[in-house]
């Protein structure tokens, strides 16, 4: 016998694995003995397409080629460089606390061809421009990285200097009619089954995996993803729906925060459960909902019903609050599932971005001096840009700029520690004047750290909010996880505090001292003081802000829920004709209990605060509303 371990893993799970053929073609030209044309692979897809299972069959061909893997999964990594390396460290059995760049390159260099593969890259967005410009330039030529994320690669990818042909582009898209039969014959459906619920999930592998486990129910799984995945729901236990739904309103699922939000009598059980639903997956730390079924539900659930969405949310939050934070690396595990409570874009898209940025942040270089400081002389007076000179002479390294797909300098951003600060930088600028102060008649702990962001400008909105600007936000945001949990304070300055305020304030921030007028122009000093639990203490006194202002808006408007769905129009057209449920279904080839649950969605989307109170009004019109 001249076979492998390795192989017959790889032939075990060759019939779990359909079509994909000139993907998976694409790929292996990054495991052929010879040196690729490209270093890094770009697999992008929408969400459900099937990127974790490609690069899955592609790790295991690694393994058969000889090539080693080392798998990261961007939802695990904290998104600081430091959190990187250690996930990189941990994967290739480096056992130190806080490994350099220079200790990964060590013992990459042991192996003779080694595979980076990154899954969920989307949530690692703060990390794209130290990827690009700092870590994979330094590892050995003997490894390329496969990265997989639900966005093209921004353009600085291909057009920054010296990344030109070297990014290859695998985009995924739906299976073609075979190979969707084949998957579905290997779920058990025949094949006329299958060509027809292929005939509405049309190849896409998220959809065909709802359709089988709806039609293995006896229901109708023709449908498209929205109402498969209602129509699967709805053929599960009301407790087990129950905790779906409440599983969709955090990043991941443990039995303690199931209990904190459903209950202790039923926590065991439900998350028994979930575990055993096909749209979960069990991680290290949790039960992870897949993403797509999680903002699918988690959408409804806002709209049919929000005060359960906010009890959720809130019981999750004072959950995490009350914890005690987990030792070293998994802390960030922590930070992120207060985060994800989070609704302000201003935070929450640091980790879990709601679409793509426009700009790619990184560290200023040299070269970009000239344009940081047009910037400045553009919207600043002239004593502002010989203060802000006098930092980048100084402080080079604590600006960092928002490119756009040009690869010019659109924003800036300078932030920098206090105790990094030059002393005689800080007392020649006169903005930071009432810093000073603050700090002098309330200092800080003595293992408190605290940043000072002098100044941010967009090339063309100045300090106001642009995609560039919101872009050098959201890399500050990075800041924080790095220093978290000793961060204490954020001291900054703001002249249009009128237009700026609707956005800080509800942050944290509040104004410090009076305003300092330099050439005419006032400047307001703010300060952010994150508490005694840092970041993370901040994050749940946000959830909980948040909570409490979107009860009082709730029970300040009797105003019914705008906006229909497409569907949702075509089923109140349907309902105003006195169609009932089974003239809906067979209009819109949905099941019936699918178009009892529209029905009773729609009635109280236009208002009817409980799902009793649209049953009964349902029944007055000959239908029934689920």
């Amino acid at each position: 016998m001249t076979g492998t371990i390795a192989d017959r893993l790889a032939a075990g799970a060759a019939p779990r694995f359909f079509g994909r053929r000139r993907e998976i073609a694409a790929l292996d030209a990054f495991l052929a003995p010879s040196e690729p044309a490209s270093l890094v692979a770009f697999v992008h897809g929408p969400g459900g397409i099937g990127k974790t299972t490609l690069l899955g069959r592609f790790v295991d061909r690694a393994a058969v080629a000889g090539v080693a893997a080392v798998v990261l999964d961007g939802r695990e990594v904290e998104p600081t460089p430091r959190g990187f390396r250690r996930a990189m460290a941990t994967a290739l059995g480096v056992r130190q606390v806080d490994p350099g760049t220079a200790d990964i390159v060590r013992v990459l260099r042991e192996h003779v061809r080694t595979v980076l593969v990154v899954d969920t890259y989307e949530v690692l967005g703060l990390l794209d421009g130290w990827l690009r410009t700092r870590f994979l330039p330094a590892l050995p030529t003997s490894v390329v990285t496969v990265i997989a994320g639900r966005d093209r690669p921004a353009a600085a990818w291909h057009t920054a200097a010296g990344w030109t042909g070297l990014v290859a582009e695998v985009r995924l898209d739906a299976l073609d009619e075979a190979d969707a039969s084949a998957m579905l014959r290997h779920r058990g459906l025949d094949g006329a089954a299958a060509r027809r619920l292929n005939s509405f999930a049309r190849g896409h592998p998220l959809a065909l995996e709802l359709g089988a486990a709806v039609a293995r129910t006896g229901a109708d799984g023709t449908a498209v993803l929205p109402e498969l995945l209602d129509a699967f729901l709805g053929g599960l236990p009301a407790a087990t729906v129950t905790a779906v739904e409440a599983a969709s309103t955090v990043r991941r699922v443990t039995e303690p925060v199931l209990r904190a939000m459903v209950g202790d009598e039923h926590a065991g059980a439900a998350f028994g459960a979930l575990r055993a639903l096909p749209i979960t997956e069990v991680a290290p730390d949790g039960l992870l909902l897949h993403d797509v079924v999680r903002d699918t539900v988690g959408r409804e659930l806002a709209v049919r019903d929000p005060d359960a969405r906010r009890e959720y949310r809130q019981r999750a939050a004072r959950h995490y609050a009350a914890r005690p934070a987990p030792p070293g690396g998994r802390l960030w595990q922590y930070t992120a599932d207060l985060m994800f409570l989070i609704e302000n874009p201003v935070v929450r898209d640091a980790c879990f971005p709601s679409a793509r940025p426009e700009h790619s942040v990184e560290s200023a270089r040299a070269h970009d001096g000239p344009a940081v400081l047009a910037i400045a002389a553009r919207h600043e007076t002239p004593g502002g840009v010989r203060a802000l000179t006098r930092w980048w002479d100084r402080h080079p390294e604590t600006f960092a700029v928002a490119r756009g797909a040009d690869g010019a300098v659109a924003a800036f951003v300078q932030i920098v520690e206090l105790s990094a600060a030059a002393p005689d930088v800080l007392a020649a600028d006169p903005v930071t004047r009432p810093w000073r102060e603050h700090l002098l008649a309330s200092p800080p702990g003595p293992d408190d750290r605290v940043l000072l962001m002098r100044r941010w400008l967009g090339r063309d909105s100045g300090e106001l909010r642009s995609a560039a600007v919101s872009a050098c936000w959201l890399d500050v945001k990075r800041v924080y996880m790095e220093l978290r949990p000793r961060l204490r304070r954020l001291y900054s300055t703001v002249v249009d505090l009128a237009e700026l305020g609707p956005v800080f304030l509800p942050l944290g921030f509040a104004p410090v001292g009076d305003p300092v007028v330099v050439e005419g122009v006032a400047h307001q000093a703010v300060v952010l003081d994150f508490g005694p639990r840092s970041v993370d203490g901040w994050l749940a006194g946000l959830v909980e802000a948040e909570a409490e202002a979107e009860a009082e808006t709730a029970a300040g408007t009797q105003a019914p829920a705008a906006g229909l769905s497409p569907r949702e129009t075509q089923v109140l057209r349907l309902v105003a004709g006195g169609c009932s449920n089974r003239a809906i279904g067979s209009t819109l080839h949905i099941s019936e209990r699918t178009a009892s649950r529209h029905v009773s969605n729609l009635l109280l989307k236009l208002g009817v605060r409980t799902r009793t109170e649209a049953a009964r009004i349902a029944a007055e019109r000959g239908i029934t509303g689920g």
